[in-house]
């Protein structure tokens, strides 16, 4: 993913974060810190920036299948809630901006106090273009027409600390964030994000998240090195197929060390096998020392392939042992074959305070399961996530009527569906509305005492209304969002599905 200014591109393995928010040359801060372009000078800790990759694959259709356009002919339509959509990509010459109604705009690049206003005709300095946030707060205006909206320019983690400052000074509901960030964390529920989103569940201010659409294209567990070649046995041939598209492609290497970085340092490469030669396209060798400037326990890969075909993803343990190493491998494209969609949920959806959502086909919303890149649960911390499911392939004027694909789409309809509960019932808080949806969720496991590994509670659905307040469904939640058993802890594998599609 590259991010563009204007006439500057960034490369995003270039942009760093520093812990001074008065670092000179810094090109966004926030009240802690402070994102660079290039590394800073020696002595000064610092990481690689965490940036947001979106979760698109490119919303009327939501209305039936979600019912709710029955509650919409009742006059609910999420009047005093006020929903804000944490995004990217605003700036898109072929959105119209008119399908939005009224709106008030927020820029959190810009400043950390996030009161310079977003226009929408005009970009600003800053990264993102694109229209895939106007898209989102369509799907939001779509399901709560209602509502009180709010869309915020955030692109990484410095600008989310100022819009999650922001969202509680302005007393904002419900925000939906259509965003993965990656290798911050163990992806265990610890990290940067967390002491977020505590900020916002101590506030009553509900994060909707996606997902992410890693399900095809993801595999973890242990770092077995049975021959002793120094390399990661994978899927039993020292390494893991994966097919690939013709072009560039990135892959992260993440393992559990967070804690206690530089005991172990892995390495990484992509092979093309296809000759008797085996070439090597590109190789991630970053050190990871425990006094250095920076240490991670991550490994990024950005290389080119030549074609359409399969290649080995080779893991190396360089140094250290491999003694209760388990190890977190991500392909942003293309598919593994050994593919595990468990555990390939993102920040920040694997955080307890989050409420995390997966993606189901519209068209076939009653009776399919999650679509094949929809990430599944449990956390790497073994909680289950994700919490619910929504429709995606939605029709919006960003998008077209092709459609707008992925937990992207999925995340603001139920974001919006929720809006629609709050008004139903202004006693409940966000949360509250939110596990009351869970409750009324479609589920094919009838009976089933746990959430599902693929959807959580199931597919967000309203009950059709008949007067007054909506109870719980006749399926009521087993446990609170925050104290879900920690119930599917075996390794899940799958095949896998679509070779050769790009998320």
């Amino acid at each position: 993913m590259w991010f563009v200014l204007a006439s500057t591109i960034w490369d995003p393995l270039q942009l760093f974060r520093v812990e001074d928010p008065d670092y000179p040359g810094a090109l966004w801060r926030s009240e802690t810190g402070a994102v660079i372009e290039g590394r800073p000078a020696d002595g000064v800790p610092h990481r690689y920036a965490v940036m947001a990759e979106l979760d698109a694959m490119p919303a009327t259709e939501a209305l039936e299948v979600t019912n709710a356009d029955l509650w919409h002919a009742d006059g609910l339509t999420g009047r005093g809630v006020k929903v804000a959509v944490f995004d990217i990509g605003w700036f898109g010459p072929e959105a119209d901006v008119s399908e939005l109604g009224d709106y008030h705009g927020r820029d959190c690049v810009l400043h950390p106090s996030c009161e310079v206003e977003l226009d929408l005709e005009r970009p600003r300095e800053g990264v993102g273009t694109g229209v895939h946030g106007l898209g989102c707060a369509e799907v939001v205006r779509d399901i709560a027409p209602g509502s009180e909206l709010y869309l915020v320019r955030v692109n990484g983690l410095t600008a989310l600390e100022n819009a999650v400052r922001w969202a509680v000074r302005e007393d904002v509901d419900i925000i939906t964030m259509s965003m993965s960030f990656y290798n911050a964390s163990f992806y265990d529920g610890g990290g940067p994000f967390a002491p977020l989103i505590t900020d916002l569940v101590a506030n009553d201010i509900l994060l909707v998240t996606s997902a992410g659409n890693n399900a095809r294209a993801h595999w973890s567990g242990r770092f077995v090195d049975g021959d002793g070649d120094g390399w990661l046995d994978g899927d039993g041939e020292g390494g893991l197929w994966t097919y690939q598209l013709a072009g560039t492609k990135t892959f992260y290497l993440n393992w559990n060390q967070h804690a206690r970085c530089g005991d172990t340092d892995l390495d990484m490469q992509l092979v093309d096998v296809a000759s008797e030669d085996r070439v090597v396209l590109g190789r991630a060798t970053a050190v990871q020392e425990r006094f250095g400037d920076q240490c991670e326990p991550v490994e990024r890969l950005r290389v080119s392939v030549p074609r359409e075909d399969w290649y080995r993803l080779e893991v190396e343990l360089v140094t250290g042992s491999a003694a209760d190493l388990q190890v977190d491998i991500l392909g942003r494209s293309g598919s593994f074959l050994d593919t595990q969609p468990g555990r390939s949920i993102s920040e920040p959806g694997v955080h307890a305070g989050a409420f995390t959502v997966g993606a189901v086909r519209a068209s076939e919303y009653r009776t399919a399961s999650v679509e094949d890149f929809s990430s599944w649960g449990p956390t790497h911390g073994g909680l289950a996530k994700p919490d619910i499911a929504g429709p995606n392939g939605l029709s919006t004027s960003a998008y077209g009527p092709a459609g707008f694909f992925g937990t992207s789409a999925s995340t603001p309809a139920v974001a919006g569906l929720i809006a629609l509960v709050m008004e139903d019932d202004p006693s409940l808080t966000p949360l509250e509305a939110a596990r009351k949806l869970q409750g009324w969720a479609l589920n094919d496991n009838i009976g089933m005492a746990a959430p599902d590994p693929r959807w959580g509670a199931g597919k967000a659905r309203l009950p059709v209304r008949d007067g007054g307040p909506v109870p719980c469904g006749r399926r009521p939640l087993m446990l609170p969002l925050f104290l879900l058993p920690v119930w599917w802890i075996r390794r899940e594998r799958q095949g896998t599905g679509r070779l050769g599609v790009e998320d």
